[in-house]
């Protein structure tokens, strides 16, 4: 049987948003009602507010505009599901001419993610953080669509540990795009992880003083307000 082609399916559902709206504001708006449709699967305080956000979005569409956006999320969810070692998001973002070179947004390619993750990864220094601590912490301050902390997953998978249970990752991206695609892929994998909005200084000195930022764990979006 052919190998189905996620992401081919995934532009042809995209083309039906064509003449109507811009591909830029669709692809947000799917992050958006991704992201908010994971993170309400925990009840929080921000639930009801993210609620009338998704519901605020589906209401600039169309009745069967509306039913596409779950069809996306599908793909997605399937792409991960049979090929885990990638960053499906960040490649179809490129593939669909998203990226913002003005800003400098290139992402790193999945294979060499994987080549550094696995360079900076021993087993000794693992198995004492794990003894010390039951888990080991990852960190990419400019995260993109998560491809480093996906590749160290994978990596720790092989490696005989449990990334679900003893990693914790942690993302941050000053650009709400990307810090969105990389809380969807770290969603659908399982990963434990804070995923932040804003610039790293800012972020620093917020979880230090705990005045400006809301955060939740393992699976629930951060924001910087």
């Amino acid at each position: 049987m052919d190998k189905r082609d996620y992401k081919k399916e995934f532009c042809t559902l995209m083309d039906q948003f064509a003449f109507r709206y811009s591909r830029w504001q669709v692809w947000n708006d799917f992050l958006s009602l991704s992201a908010i449709s994971l993170a309400n699967v925990i009840p929080t305080p921000e639930k009801e507010e993210r609620e009338e956000k998704y519901h605020a979005i589906l209401s600039g569409y169309r009745e069967e505009e509306r039913e596409i956006f779950p069809q996306m999320l599908h793909l997605v969810v399937l792409a991960l599901s049979d090929n885990p070692e990638q960053d499906f998001l960040g490649s179809l973002y490129h593939h669909l001419e998203l990226h913002q070179e003005q800003k400098g947004q290139f992402f790193t390619p999945y294979h060499i993610c994987e080549f550094m993750s696995e360079i900076q990864f021993t087993d000794s220094e693992a198995d004492e953080m794990l003894k010390e601590r039951r888990y080991i912490s990852v960190n990419d301050p400019a995260c993109g669509a998560g491809a480093m902390l996906i590749a160290f997953a994978n990596v720790a998978r092989k490696h005989g540990i449990n990334y679900q249970k003893h990693v914790l990752f942690v993302a941050q991206d000053i650009d709400r795009t990307a810090a969105m695609m990389c809380y969807i892929q770290m969603s659908l994998l399982g990963c434990p992880a804070i995923v932040a909005i804003g610039d790293i200084k800012a972020i620093s000195d917020s979880l230090q003083s705990r005045s400006r930022t809301r955060i939740t764990r393992c699976g629930v979006p951060c924001s910087i307000t």
